[in-house]
């Protein structure tokens, strides 16, 4: 086995940027993975959007609004700046203290994603990733490649999100993996803790932006579970390439 893909979703519910490498810190997420949300406007949400990570259902995702997939977001640590764009083209570039600025055009594009006025929300320690748990996601070639043979559709992690993706030949083989222990190159060794749940968000066309069919529903029949990918957390640190031999243990 061997890495095949690197990615990091700096911003909840919008497409990822793929990396030939990165380092990784035990007991954290990929770095600034998820560090970003917008909320879906409502009051009840924004009153709690200083309480630390929140769950998913506060803050805009393609399962709701499929239009997202059409949109990239993307921030400078360095400038402190953010710029959105629609289909590769730029809509408005705004200043970290600005941020505003980001949130009323993406209203004003698609006003029915809010229910308020949205904001953009930075949580500094961790991610809005789907489980409070400092967690990464990884799953295999073959399992993305089994399901888009089943579901006619083109093998593509943006679906699914997940950081890794590593060569294999078996589809949903990761499964087995839970409780043992992955070393990727010479230093980074993950311990694999259990599947990843799939939503709705996995029938939105990463390229059309809208809902090419409900893959979530026929999961059941065509694989006997709507899992894909697992949940891992990082015990071991150190800077992982493409290309990296990834190898399955018991143990340390």
């Amino acid at each position: 086995m061997r890495v095949d893909q690197i990615w990091r979703f700096p911003f909840k519910g919008f497409s990822g940027q793929q990396a030939g490498n990165i380092a990784l810190q035990a007991n954290s997420l990929f770095p600034g993975d998820r560090q970003f949300a917008i909320s879906t406007g409502h009051p009840a949400s924004n009153e709690k959007l200083s309480s630390g990570w929140l769950a998913k259902r506060h803050f805009i995702q393609q399962s709701m609004v499929p239009e997202l997939a059409a949109y990239q977001l993307q921030y400078d640590p360095a400038q402190q700046r953010f710029a959105l764009s629609k289909s590769g083209t730029l809509l408005v570039e705004a200043a970290h203290t600005e941020r505003h600025l980001i949130t009323q055009r993406l209203a004003s594009d698609i006003p029915h994603a809010f229910s308020g006025t949205p904001q953009m929300v930075e949580l500094g320690n961790g991610g809005y990733t789907d489980t409070a748990a400092s967690w990464i996601s990884l799953c295999s070639t073959a399992s993305l490649d089994a399901f888009a043979q089943a579901t006619n559709t083109t093998p593509d992690n943006r679906r699914f999100r997940l950081n890794l993706v590593i060569a294999h030949d078996t589809p949903f083989q990761e499964f087995s993996w839970a409780g043992k222990i992955i070393t990727i190159g010479n230093a980074v060794a993950l311990e694999i803790i259990e599947p990843v749940g799939r939503c709705s968000a996995i029938n939105v066309h990463p390229d059309h932006a809208m809902i090419d069919a409900d893959h979530l529903a026929n999961m059941p029949r065509l694989f006997g579970h709507t899992d894909l990918g697992m949940f891992a957390r990082i015990i071991r640190g150190g800077t992982i390439h493409t290309g990296d031999m990834v190898s399955l243990r018991n143990s340390l």
